[in-house]
């Protein structure tokens, strides 16, 4: 048996590291700079948006560390093969929700193969995250076999971890990371998960914003009205605010203001000036004045329209 187990394990040699450093000045690029993650960017605090990317890539794990300048939507999937480990490793300026949950240094969220994912990520914010091939954690499993009660939470989207534990784990991925030792540092984690722990936060005002965030941005030519929105959700219009409040630390007007600006921001840096004008792009938007669109387009991204078409479109 032993034998047979030893046989099983992945081989990862120990000698090729990857190291990848990237730092953005426009957070659709950074996006783009991943495609295999479809990932969307909605930049929802003014300013100057800055981000970096710091990855390191060993056989069988990848580990990556996200620091964004401004508050951020941050959507993505998964990519196909991949199971994913993500946690808090700064919350920056303001409280962090993933999925729909608060964000906290105890909590670790599994994603797997496919699964879409919503992240609001504060002024500073950073994200640490692991990501295995899924057949080679198989293998690691059935090479050192968790308790049944451990290997039942790689179902969630969501472990609650005493707060050493998880520390001990981005520890080791911040350090001279390997699959192994990764994998043993989430062993102790998802051991120590077994034990119940008291749950905190509230889901309803995450769920509130994502719902409203995905039926604005899927909702075509015409945007939708906060009275259209409380209408879908049957929630008041109190509710609403409260929930963009605690989430977003912002309004549902703003936000989903924010949201149409982003849209014509992504659709002028992929078309070239002669090819859409800026009254066009923003009128497509529902942005009927083009004298406060400009302004608050310069207010959020800190550049006028017309700049954003000069500098990155062909």
């Amino acid at each position: 048996m032993l034998a047979r187990a030893i046989l099983a394990r992945p081989q990862f040699p120990t000698h090729r590291m990857a190291l990848r450093l990237d730092v953005f000045d426009d957070f659709h690029l950074h996006g783009a700079s991943a495609p295999e993650w479809a990932q969307r960017y909605t930049q929802l605090s003014s300013g100057h948006m800055r981000s970096a990317l710091v990855e390191t890539t060993v056989p069988g794990l990848q580990v990556f560390r996200k620091w964004m300048s401004e508050r951020v939507a941050q959507q993505g999937c998964l990519p196909a093969g991949q199971l994913c480990f993500a946690m808090l490793a700064g919350a920056g300026m303001g409280q962090p929700w993933m999925q729909g949950r608060e964000l906290g240094d105890n909590l670790l969220f599994v994603l797997r193969a496919g699964q879409e994912f919503m992240l609001q990520r504060p002024p500073g914010m950073v994200l640490l995250a692991c990501s295995f091939n899924a057949e080679d954690f198989r293998r690691l499993l059935d090479a050192r076999p968790w308790p049944p009660a451990a290997v039942a939470l790689l179902s969630k989207s969501t472990v609650q971890v005493p707060g050493p534990v998880l520390q001990a784990l981005r520890a080791t991925l911040l350090g001279k990371a390997s699959a192994l030792g990764a994998f043993a540092a989430l062993t102790a984690v998802f051991e120590a998960a077994t034990v119940p722990v008291q749950r905190t936060g509230s889901a309803s005002a995450g769920y509130i914003v994502a719902e409203c965030h995905r039926l604005v941005a899927g909702g075509g030519d015409d945007p939708a009205a906060i009275d259209t929105l409380c209408r879908r959700l049957r929630i008041s219009q109190r509710s609403l605010q409260n929930g963009f409040r605690q989430v977003a630390e912002t309004t549902p007007v703003n936000y989903l203001r924010s949201l149409r600006l982003n849209a014509v921001r992504q659709r002028l840096l992929a078309t070239a000036s002669g090819a859409l004008s800026v009254s066009q792009a923003a009128g497509d938007e529902g942005f009927e004045h083009l004298g406060h669109f400009g302004s608050r387009y310069r207010q959020l991204f800190g550049e006028l329209p017309s700049q954003t078409l000069r500098k990155y479109a062909s």
